[in-house]
């Protein structure tokens, strides 16, 4: 029977994982990222959850195998129903603020979120309580934890998210197979035909609720509710989803001077995970002349002739069509979307001119970090793309978004790579007041500066249209005659000057009025101040436009506290009330699992009246309080720490994952085979975490020069000290809890769930304070002090 246990735990913990990585997924279609990466929060609060409700009900049932089947069975159906459900929910993120249904909305939303981890941390729960062993529970428990989060990387190639969905509940439908006995067989065949008749029947006459609903404010829905538009192309592989729209309405040309009158050609729209919409432009030698009046047309030409060309994320190929058409060189493409690619390659290459097929063009499926760190070519011109739509700063749907090509270090990266002539062009939306481009220049400023570039003045040249805003940086000064030359350029297609060596207020801020020349006063202050004066601008600004960094590389967190007064005032009274803080979002969340949290442990106290005989059992609920602080104080920052290494969100989420588990269920196994002493696992821990804080700068480089698959085995490498380590405290505790009070195992699990609510949260809200290295580094106080409580048990 144990034998059918342990296999019935890997099977659940498999595919509890496996649903809670694709469910991440389709929220991050569906909805926007900070509402994706919640859904970490929410399975541990269904793992919380279930704690209590067995420290209340575990008694209720006396047959231990009919528990486990039920909770297994109620996993394998919630996921179905979880899915359907969400899909249906009209959850409106952006009418929250002045629509008080929404908040019922959300509950729903949340709560079929939940069931499913709710039943699968029961199941999960139950064992652990049931098993006299607790390290080899732990063990199987990992293990498929493990195998179910990597496994979602090769699954997705085969089918698409519905089917990871119904693998899940397959799986769980598995483990009662295994754990069922004749006399409840029939009771569960008759249940399982009755759901399977009514989901059938479902999908026959109702197959859209297969189908990802997608928030009304992203690109792919937005043009999608135009008449004529059509979508003519899909794929989709574990780290991102592609479609291209056909429709009359996309004329997307960013920049163009409002002196051109002709018609562009015909465009295609391309998004990724159905946001950030990019032309994919007909080429046709009459039809591209738009391209003179694009601000491309300035960086190109001016007095030299360029040979190597690097275009860095160009989505639907706008900067490499401007290439091609001003210049006869060698272009280096870097788009970390092979299915982007491959698009562009195959479907769409006669469309689009064979942009990616000509002798003269590199594509390189890569991160341009990873890119930097390998090639040997030096290049004179380098251009960050513009490839994602206009948003609002108002509505802080990225606030969270790790960045890492716009981080200090990025910036410091390709200085290595140009020419002594050379030039970096970036191009962003021009937002009022003046953010992201402010944001822009800090970080490429102190880029700079890390490099030891003075007389930065000289270096810089900028100039803005109506809606977007180019910054140039030239690796040496730009002479007179280059900057009279742009100037004049400028001029002749009404762009707007905004900072340039010697450049005047008076010649600014002409064509596209402003009521006062912020950009120009900004920039002139971020280039010509000192570093002292320039933090003080960045302090005492009204949104948060500090360097972006490796270890804070929010680049669209604008968020500072003094906005809160103004959100309060307009609370209610507009669409967007977030100002630069989605971060508000994350607080309230924060907030919200701290009261649930505190509800499942103080109120079971208070309805059992158990506060006499919980006296001398605290340091129990303390060490696994902390477990599940410090556990997520290192993966939570891991997870998003390696993105930089493995180039996507999804690599990260799934190798890390399924190394910490993997090699945590390994140190678990290893506390039940030999007498593992406290003592000196958490002193090694903590050591490990020290190392990592000082040699992450260091290894980082290294790791970056190598292919993507030595990546993939380099980080399992780096990460498996961490997971072996933290695998031990947690069955370490059980065992001695399970000697001397054995009924205080599910309780003891709920502590841990609800800890680990708050602390994933906890994580990010303090990262983006204070940095991913900082989090880790408080996780290593966390042990310690699990270390120091362990003595009272």
């Amino acid at each position: 029977m144990r034998r059918k246990i342990n296999i019935s735990l890997f099977l659940i913990s498999f595919s509890v994982f496996l649903y809670q990585v694709c469910l991440l997924r389709i929220l991050s279609i569906a909805d926007f990222y900070h509402f994706a990466f919640l859904i970490v929060s929410v399975a541990l609060l269904g793992f919380g959850i279930s704690g209590s409700f067995l420290y209340f009900f575990i008694n209720k049932i006396k047959d231990s195998r009919l528990l486990l089947i039920i909770f297994a069975f109620g996993f394998s159906l919630s996921v179905i129903i979880s899915f359907i459900v969400i899909n249906l929910v009209p959850f409106d993120s952006f009418k929250i603020a002045w629509e008080i249904r929404q908040i019922f909305y959300l509950f729903i939303y949340y709560l079929f979120m939940i069931i499913p981890f709710f039943f699968g941390g029961c199941f999960i729960g139950y064992v652990f309580y049931q098993q006299d062993k607790p390290s080899l529970t732990y063990f199987f428990n990992l293990m498929g934890s493990a195998i179910g989060a990597i496994a979602f990387l090769f699954l997705i190639l085969i089918t698409n998210k519905t089917g990871i969905i119904l693998i899940s509940s397959c799986l769980g439908l598995a483990a009662v197979l295994i754990l069922i006995s004749k006399k409840y067989i029939k009771v569960f065949a008759t249940v399982l035909v009755l759901f399977l008749a009514i989901v059938l029947l479902l999908n026959f006459f109702y197959p859209s609720l297969w189908e990802i609903r997608v928030s009304p404010y992203k690109s792919l829905a937005s043009v999608l509710r135009n008449p004529d538009s059509e979508l003519i192309y899909a794929d989709e592989n574990a780290s991102t989803r592609i479609e291209v729209v056909k429709s009359g309405s996309i004329k997307s040309a960013p920049g163009l001077s409002l002196k051109y009158q002709g018609i562009p050609p015909s465009q295609l729209g391309l998004t990724v995970d159905a946001d950030n919409l990019s032309p994919i432009t007909s080429f046709e030698e009459d039809s591209v002349d738009f391209l003179n009046y694009m601000p491309q047309s300035l960086l190109f030409g001016f007095n030299k002739k360029y040979d190597h060309i690097l275009i860095v994320e160009p989505g639907g190929g706008l900067d490499i069509l401007a290439a091609v058409y001003f210049e006869d060189a060698q272009v280096y493409v870097v788009q970390n979307n092979s299915l982007m690619v491959n698009a562009l390659k195959n479907e769409f290459s006669e469309y689009s001119g064979n942009l990616y097929s000509k002798e003269n063009i590199t594509v390189i499926d890569d991160s341009v970090r990873n890119f930097c760190r390998t090639t040997d070519v030096k290049f004179d011109l380098i251009i960050l793309s513009l490839s994602d739509s206009f948003h609002p700063i108002s509505s802080g749907a990225y606030s969270l978004n790790e960045n890492y090509l716009f981080t200090r270090e990025c910036f410091s990266c390709l200085l290595d790579i140009i020419k002594p002539n050379g030039l970096i062009a970036v191009t962003r939306w021009a937002q009022v007041p003046p953010s992201e481009n402010l944001k822009l220049l800090s970080t490429m400023v102190e880029g700079m500066d890390e490099n030891q570039a003075h007389d930065l003045s000289s270096r810089f040249f900028a100039f803005r249209s109506w809606s977007t805003l180019t910054t140039m940086f030239k690796q040496d000064n730009f002479k007179v005659d280059e900057i009279r030359q742009l100037t004049e350029r400028a001029a002749q297609l009404n762009f707007d000057l905004v900072y340039s060596n010697g450049l005047n207020i008076e010649e600014t801020n002409r064509y596209h009025k402003l009521d006062q020349p912020y950009y120009y006063q900004f920039y002139k202050t971020i280039i010509e101040g000192s570093r002292k004066s320039r933090k003080s601008f960045y302090d005492h600004y009204y949104f948060n436009i500090e360097p972006a960094t490796d270890d804070k590389p929010y680049f669209y967190n604008f968020f500072k506290f003094r906005q809160i007064p103004e959100i309060v005032k307009y609370f209610g009274k507009t669409t967007q009330p977030f100002s630069g803080g989605g971060y508000l979002i994350l607080v309230a969340a924060l907030i919200i699992s701290i009261l649930l949290s505190l509800f499942l442990i103080l109120f079971p106290l208070r309805i059992k009246k158990l506060k006499a005989r919980f006296k001398g059992k605290y340091p129990y609920l303390i060490y696994f309080f902390l477990i599940g602080f410090g556990f997520f104080f290192i993966e939570l920052p891991f997870i998003q720490k390696f993105i930089l290494i493995l180039g996507k969100p999804a690599y990260s989420l799934s190798v890390v994952l399924f190394s910490l588990m993997l090699f945590a269920g390994l140190g678990s196994f290893f506390t039940e085979r030999y007498r593992i002493k406290i003592n000196w696992v958490i002193p090694l821990l903590v050591a490990y975490v020290a190392l990592f804080i000082v040699g992450f700068r260091y290894f980082s480089g290294f790791l970056l020069s190598r292919v993507l698959w030595q990546r993939f085995v380099l980080t399992i490498l780096l990460v498996m000290p961490a997971g072996f380590l933290m695998g031990m405290p947690f069955p370490l505790g059980i065992i001695k809890a399970k000697q001397r009070e054995p009924g205080i195992i599910p309780w003891l699990w709920a502590v841990n769930g609800c800890a680990s609510v708050i602390g994933s949260i906890a994580a990010v809200v303090l990262s983006l304070h204070g940095g991913f290295l900082v989090v880790i580094g408080i996780s290593g106080l966390l042990y310690l002090g699990c270390m120091a409580v362990y003595r009272y048990f």
